[in-house]
């Protein structure tokens, strides 16, 4: 926790990157293990990266996974897998997910268009819910801002779970987030040099920022 901010760092793919992030107070690393994101970190390359991260912080970012893929990551040693997907195709099945691997372990964050309703029927499958941007033809990590004001709303009527929220968070912008109420952030691409390589000056200015807004 920075401040009184939980915060993931998303998109490590480095080693270095995931010690600086860890320094610099972050809850949990995320590691794509879908092979369609620039941040894809291949299956052979994993091992090594998860030694460096504490086994509770390991957060597996995918797309459409099926059970067994998910049991896999979590197999592997990831203590959470986010989901990133279509809630109006059937390419992914929340339900099975989570009776798989227990809602406590399943992230859940749906694609959406903006002023498309948030399928509360999803909540009884995950404790955390991420809301990111919506981008046509990609899943997260675009740099895009998300509507903060549907997540103020989601988090106000659904207290009960834990909302994530991401979208294009850095420097600039991490203190108006908080102020509007998040208490939870997810940072990649505001954080990063270029795809996969973070950048150590950006994160020591959210800290920065973080810790300053805390304290105000």
């Amino acid at each position: 926790m920075i401040g009184d901010v939980t915060v993931k760092v998303c998109g490590i793919t480095r080693v270095a990157d995931a010690a600086v992030a860890l320094s610099f107070g972050a809850d949990y690393l995320g590691v794509n293990c879908w092979s369609g994101s620039p941040r894809y970190v291949a299956p052979a390359l994993r091992p090594a990266l998860l030694r460096e991260i504490p086994a509770a912080k390991r957060i597996a970012v995918t797309v459409n996974p099926t059970v067994a893929e998910a049991q896999s990551l979590r197999a592997e040693g990831f203590a959470a897998v986010q989901v990133h997907f279509d809630p109006s195709t059937r390419d992914c099945d929340p339900a099975a997910l989570a009776a798989a691997l227990g809602p406590q372990h399943l992230w859940l964050a749906p694609k959406l268009a903006d002023g498309v309703a948030w399928p509360t029927e999803l909540l009884k499958y995950s404790q955390t819910c991420l809301h990111d941007a919506h981008a046509k033809g990609a899943f997260g990590g675009t740099g895009k801002q998300a509507d903060w004001t549907r997540f103020q709303s989601l988090q106000t009527a659904h207290s009960g779970h834990v909302w994530v929220l991401a979208g294009g968070l850095g420097p600039t912008n991490v203190a108006a987030a908080v102020q509007a109420s998040a208490r939870f952030l997810d940072l990649n691409s505001g954080v990063e040099i270029s795809p996969g390589l973070k950048s150590a000056e950006k994160l020591s200015d959210v800290r920065t920022v973080l810790l300053k807004n805390s304290q105000s």
